[in-house]
């Protein structure tokens, strides 16, 4: 089967390269020349331990150096519209990513050697903390979010409510956003608790009616909406499924297939939010038909989301409007890092911000995304521009071992959302994953190691 895939994936690639050559864009077919000698890497590389990451980055690699530039060719639309900066360097901008794609795979290979011990296939999981402790947790954090209202806003249920009155701000003060990180821990929690109770039960006698309720709360986690994320959304989803999976092993294509349906509902009902502007309109329904005038842009979002040359091109732009000081480096890290970020003044812009400031003006600091290459190129130098991705992918390859070797579910659930996080932002600018991945290991981790602390031998 692997071998058909490999197959089909190089036919695929060889095609986009001919159709791209066949437009006379001959930079542009760097990309998947670059896609075909990386991928080589993958396949040699033969590694059970890191096959998730090795999967991720094929997926995303296909979609950066083969389907975006084969649109480029057919369309001719090189350019992300609402992104000024970079169309000079569009041509510079494809040799760093295809230099940075080769150096990636040929890197995950040496991971993969490196880590290739042979684990053994984890047959029992258990809670590694006290039930008890959680369930304290719980009951006090539903408290404060009934009894303070200011924990309730930007969350919704199944479906972003709308009322015309605009987009709703996310910045809110640093108690509810605790609060409500805490909310999704009790609700993970919740699901692990009874996922491991009906575990219980189900290994001696596995029917589907025991694993309805670990459905419905897995439904829950991934239903309830925070802001207007959707890729919240996506590593929740990730983590309930990969509970599912390993709990509910008989069952695990039927429960997972509810649980992805709706999560491919939640996610879909997310993105029509966010790109048809449904906060400007009464209904989904009235922006749905408003929208239908506009022509898509499918070329611009997917550069704008998976990194696209326009998109690395306006970080390498950057560079004449702002230099890439060590400085500037040092507080964007500080900045990131939960707990330092209190003793350090925010009365300055960090990259990110900087860019989107030279692309918007005053209106907006967010908006667009800086690459890992962008990121790169911006403070480690022409040279060292992919230290960035690396560090990604390290991040990514430590995650994936802890999530192959854990049997505790709490521990598991974490790692595989924390995960999913990184891998993911395998081309992205690394910063704000150590804001993500700081906080929930430091607010997460002081819950888990209480109530591993407090737990009775007893239960082990």
């Amino acid at each position: 089967m692997n071998k058909f895939i490999n197959i089909f994936i190089f036919t695929i690639t060889l095609v986009s390269f001919l159709i791209i050559i066949s437009k006379n864009e001959t930079y542009l077919a760097f990309l998947p020349l670059s896609y075909m000698i990386g991928n080589i890497f993958l396949i040699i590389s033969k590694n059970a331990n890191l096959n998730y990451t090795k999967y991720v980055m094929g997926v995303l690699g296909f979609i950066r150096f083969v389907l975006i530039p084969t649109l480029i060719a057919i369309t001719g639309d090189k350019i992300i519209d609402s992104l000024p900066l970079g169309h000079s360097y569009f041509n510079k901008a494809i040799a760093y990513m295809s230099i940075e794609y080769v150096i990636l795979t040929a890197i995950f290979l040496l991971l993969s050697n490196l880590f290739n011990k042979r684990k053994k296939l984890i047959q029992i999981y258990y809670l590694v903390g006290s039930k008890n402790v959680y369930y304290i947790f719980i009951v006090i954090v539903f408290l404060i979010f009934l009894v303070v209202p200011s924990t309730r806003e930007s969350l919704s249920f199944l479906i972003i409510k709308t009322d015309a009155t605009g987009r709703g701000s996310e910045e809110t003060n640093s108690f509810a956003v605790l609060i409500r990180m805490y909310v999704q821990l009790a609700l993970a929690l919740i699901f692990v608790i009874l996922s491991y109770r009906a575990y219980k039960i189900y290994q001696i006698n596995p029917k589907f009616r025991y694993i309805i309720l670990p459905l419905i709360l897995g439904l829950i986690n991934i239903s309830l909406i925070v802001g207007e994320r959707r890729s919240i959304q996506l590593y929740t989803l990730v983590s309930v499924l990969m509970i599912t999976s390993v709990l509910f092993k008989k069952h695990r294509k039927k429960i997972n297939s509810i649980i992805l349906g709706v999560g491919i509902v939640v996610l879909g009902l997310m993105t029509l939010y966010k790109e048809l502007y449904i906060f400007n309109y009464s209904s989904y329904s009235a922006a749905i038909r408003a929208s239908s005038e506009k022509p898509l842009k499918i070329v611009d979002d997917l550069q704008s989301y998976f990194y696209g040359p326009s998109n690395v091109a306006a970080s390498i732009d950057y560079l004449n409007f702002y230099p890439g000081s060590l400085n500037q480096l040092g507080y964007d890290i500080g900045r990131s890092l939960f707990g330092l970020n209190f003793f350090i003044r925010s009365d300055r812009l960090i990259t990110s911000q900087l860019f989107n400031e030279l692309i918007y003006g005053n209106q907006q600091l967010t908006g667009h995304l800086i690459s890992s290459a962008g990121y790169g190129i911006i403070y480690f130098s022409p040279f060292l521009f992919f230290i960035p991705v690396l560090f990604n992918l390290i991040l990514s390859t430590i995650f994936e071992i802890i999530i192959r070797n854990t049997n505790g579910l709490e521990i598991l659930f974490i790692a595989t959302y924390m995960y999913v996080r990184v891998v993911t932002n395998m081309f992205g600018n690394p910063i704000p994953i150590v804001t993500l991945i700081s906080s929930v290991i430091v607010l997460y981790s002081i819950i888990i190691f209480i109530s591993i602390l407090l737990k009775r031998p007893k239960n082990l």
